[in-house]
């Protein structure tokens, strides 16, 4: 199982994750800060979906006044209230899950501010594992106020809500300042982190092949298209480095 440590650097807080080929890669964690503005945004959003619902069930209701006679009303709109009703507030729980899982961990507000959901072990946030830090998000609001939230995430030292402590989640920047390390050194550190990551490539694990990759990737400040696979993402690594034209150059020699 991978092993994760959270440390603090005299810049910033590190959240380091070592993969089983002693690979080490570091996100920096999100703050109380940045995550509250990131929710307000995300709240602003589910706000205005909920007035579209609204308006729908207005709509809705004023076309079956036009049409029922005023004892059949009066049943029908106590049926839209109720579907309203939850309508409205399953909103809420399927804009994060979904937000989170089919954006690979951002919500849109998590987006504008650059950061972004993970598992413990630095993969990506899964279906489960989404539901329940956002089901959880009710205690996290107690008493009315997100003081329990607020007060976990301040006093953990992953800076963890309840929902994240139970989903076995965090929340990270997601910015070009992703901080890898490679057991053995750091001399010219992007050129040499991702040069040892394609020497040592072929022995990783799929998983940790795509993961570590994005992030060298990261490093050098590109963000790969939804659409590469780990192959094109270490292609690209390798054209960015130079490693492809020596391969090529050492072939036709």
């Amino acid at each position: 199982m991978p092993a994760a440590v959270a440390e603090r650097s005299a810049a910033e807080e590190l959240f380091s994750i070592e993969t089983p080929e002693s690979v080490s890669f570091a996100y920096e964690l999100a703050g109380l800060g940045s995550r509250g503005v990131a929710f307000a945004l995300d709240m602003l959003l589910v706000g205005l979906i909920w007035l579209g619902e609204a308006a729908i069930a207005t709509l809705v209701g004023y076309l079956l006044s036009r049409a029922l006679p005023e004892d059949a009303f009066a049943g029908a709109l106590a049926w839209i209230a109720g579907v309203a009703a939850v309508v409205i507030f399953a909103t809420m729980w399927a804009y994060f899950v979904i937000g989170e899982v089919a954006r690979n961990g951002r919500t849109w507000g998590k987006g504008r501010l650059g950061l972004r959901v993970v598992r413990d072990d630095g993969s990506r946030v899964g279906f489960l594992d989404s539901v329940i830090r956002n089901l959880l998000r009710v205690v996290d609001m107690l008493p009315g106020n997100y003081a329990v939230g607020m007060l976990c995430i301040l006093l953990n030292k992953k800076h963890k809500r309840v929902g994240d402590m139970a989903a076995g989640t965090v929340v990270v920047r997601d910015s070009e300042d992703l901080s890898l390390r490679f057991d053995g050194g750091e001399d010219s550190r992007r050129i040499a982190l991702a040069r040892e990551f394609l020497e040592r490539r072929p022995g990783l694990t799929p998983e940790a092949r795509y993961q570590v990759g994005v992030a060298v990737l990261r490093a050098f400040g590109e963000e790969p298209d939804a659409t590469w696979d780990e192959p094109t993402v270490a292609g690209r690594i390798a054209d960015l480095t130079g490693w492809r034209d020596a391969e090529e150059a050492a072939a036709g020699a």
